[in-house]
């Protein structure tokens, strides 16, 4: 099979991901970074993450050389400063406020959170150089992360902009999990008894956030959104799956009943990747600790709720 590198490109970024700034500086002091997505823990025992650096990068050579740099995980209101890193513009720093960190690495300020690294070792690979650092210091504040989707940026806490930059690719499933007393909503198909969670877009009716509001509020209930909870790839669907935790008090209507977390019959579950993310949501609600969920319906990346 013969790769397609323009169709390649669209594939990968059908994948969910940060976008962070990478820094260093020049033996002079002067500032250097790039805005990048190829960003991944590798250990915890030594601390060690990476990123990737194309060669057609202006910094590639310096980066290699350099003895230390810095990854800033970017929050949900720096778009702009993502799009200034990955502009061809040299005055990057001047419009940006930074300070030095211990090693001396630019630390972007605002950033979600920041790692200052040695530069630990490298690995050719393809066109890439894969540079590992070992983590000499870290910071983390509260926030939500900038998020990037098939070429458009997307936030956490704007589940509207995810939605959009999905609905142009492909066909989207939104449903609700609603929990009370350790219970989780379900519809009970009265022919073949298999359960569902409340959602809409299966059949290819529009799914947006208050078309899904609209329905459930129709049918009585009282829907209040809460955190997105998964977002997700299904390949067997041919859909991208979003669905968000919510509450409601109110009496569900007839075919819709409460179940207990010990008493679901798995076996009336016909979708697996339903029984996999129902599954994890029992035992972080057991733990009383949520992650948002982005993937596909086999494997994904979790970012933890506050």
């Amino acid at each position: 099979m013969k790769i397609d590198n323009l169709e390649y490109r669209k594939a990968l970024g059908q994948f969910v991901t940060g976008v962070t700034i990478v820094t260093t500086c020049e033996i002079d002091g002067t500032p250097r970074g790039f805005t990048a997505n190829s960003f991944t823990s590798v250990s915890l025992d030594p601390p060690l993450i990476l990123i990737c650096i194309g060669d057609f990068n202006e910094s590639s050579e310096l980066f290699k050389k350099s003895k230390h740099f810095a990854v800033n995980i970017l929050n949900e209101n720096q778009m702009d400063i993502s799009n200034l890193f990955s502009s061809p513009t040299s005055k990057r720093f001047e419009n940006t406020k930074w300070i030095k960190g211990d090693l001396g690495s630019p630390i972007i300020k605002g950033s979600l959170a920041w790692f200052e690294c040695k530069n630990h070792d490298q690995i050719r690979s393809g066109d890439h150089i894969i540079l590992i650092g070992n983590v000499k210091s870290f910071k983390k504040k509260s926030g939500r992360p900038l998020g990037y989707y098939s070429g458009n940026y997307i936030s956490l806490n704007n589940e509207q902009s995810l939605v959009s930059a999905i609905e142009k690719n492909t066909k989207t499933i939104l449903g609700l999990i609603i929990e009370k007393s350790n219970s989780i909503l379900f519809y009970e198909d009265n022919k073949t008894n298999e359960l569902f969670l409340p959602s809409i877009g299966s059949q290819g009716e529009p799914s947006n956030t208050s078309n899904l509001i609209k329905k459930f509020s129709g049918l009585g209930f009282k829907v209040k959104l809460d955190f997105v909870y998964s977002v997700y790839e299904d390949k067997n669907l041919n859909a991208v799956c979003i669905y968000y935790r919510c509450k409601d008090n109110a009496k569900p209507p007839k075919a819709y009943r409460y179940i207990k977390f010990e008493d679901i019959e798995w076996k009336k579950i016909k979708d697996k990747a339903l029984i996999i993310m129902l599954k994890r949501y029992i035992e972080e609600a057991n733990h009383g600790n949520f992650a948002i969920y982005m993937g596909d319906e086999k494997s994904g990346l979790t970012q933890t709720l506050k």
